[in-house]
Parts: C-alpha cells; sequence; structure tokens
C-alpha cells in the first residue's frame, strides 16, 4: 500500500507543479460547515464588496485570447485531477480492506 501512497503523492506534486496550488478534492458525502448550514436554511449570508478597477472593466474582445499552450495546460491540469482521484479512492479502498482483515485477524 506505501506504493500507492507514494503515487498518489506524486500525482498530487505534479497538480500543484502545474496549477501552482494544493490539490483540493471535491466535497463528497461530507456534513456542511456552519457557514453552508447558515445557506441551507436561508440565513444570512455575508457578502464581501470588491471595489471596481479599471483592469476588471476590460470588455471580452480586450481580454487575452486563451492560446493552445493554456487549453493544453487545462487539459493536463484535468487529466492528473482524474488521476488523482482514481488514485485516492484506489487507496480509500486498499485502507478499508487492510482495517477488515485486521479487525477479523484480531476476533479469531
Amino acid at each position: 500500500m506505501t506504493a500507492e501512497v507514494k503515487v498518489l503523492l506524486a500525482l498530487k506534486k505534479q497538480y500543484k507543479d502545474l496549477t501552482g496550488e494544493d490539490f483540493v478534492p471535491a466535497q463528497q458525502g461530507k456534513k456542511p460547515d456552519a457557514a453552508e448550514k447558515g445557506k441551507q436554511a436561508g440565513g444570512p449570508t455575508q457578502v464581501k464588496k470588491v471595489p471596481v478597477t479599471a483592469a476588471s472593466e476590460k470588455s471580452p474582445a480586450e481580454e487575452a485570447p486563451k492560446t493552445s499552450t493554456t487549453s493544453a495546460l487545462d487539459e493536463n491540469v484535468h487529466m492528473v485531477k482524474e488521476q488523482i482521484e482514481m488514485q485516492g479512492q484506489k487507496v480509500r479502498e486498499m485502507k478499508a480492506a487492510g482495517v477488515a482483515k485486521v479487525m477479523a485477524a484480531s476476533y479469531c
């Protein structure tokens, strides 16, 4: 299992090298935090006001067009993200199977 975890860590490093950010897994089956509970219950939400600057007033025509390099990078990031998710699932399944084996062995 150590080898599988090393593969996962290598993929996460590759993701960080491509994006400059740590990989953050999607929220799957987790309980919402206090801020999310407030939103779900119709509670007050805070809106952060962002000052309008000349840079944010550019029209779509003024923005730099997406290059093939950018789209290739996006594709690589997407591919690495999928590999991380698959490898993470594999490690979770191995951990779950290992825990079940240890528990079964302790009752024998």
